[in-house]
């Protein structure tokens, strides 16, 4: 079971990393937070294979201590949602979403801005 755990983070992985560079995204400092990604991808995989396992249950009845009786939200869903936020943070922050490429695209425009100082020194550049 470990090897293929082992294999399916590797597989992620490569896919993730070819993925950013498609989207042009993709640089060697990111190799670490591509490796936590593709972990948390696979916890996430291992998790939701257990919940169809079990019935694809959301909520639970759960008596407290003072004997109520309510419903709440399953530990393994509850599990399962955390990480579901977390990787897509980690996508929209690796550009593999719409939403992700879109604002690094526009942050890269905005750097490409020129200031109105450097703009009105062209021109002055270019009477002189």
């Amino acid at each position: 079971m470990r090897e293929e755990l082992k294999k399916r983070t590797k597989t992620i992985l490569a896919r993730t990393r070819n993925n950013m560079k498609k989207a042009g995204t993709y640089r060697r400092e990111f190799e670490d937070s591509m490796e936590r990604y593709a972990d948390l991808r696979v916890q996430y995989d291992v998790l939701k294979e257990q919940w169809y396992e079990e019935g694809c249950a959301i909520t639970e009845e759960y008596t407290n201590k003072s004997g109520a009786t309510n419903q709440r939200k399953t530990p393994l869903y509850l599990a399962m949602e955390t990480l579901r936020k977390e990787l897509l943070e980690l996508e929209n922050i690796f550009g593999l979403t719409p939403k992700g490429l879109k604002q690094i695209h526009s942050r890269t425009m905005e750097d490409k801005k020129e200031s109105a100082l450097g703009k009105a020194l062209v021109e002055l550049d270019g009477e002189i």
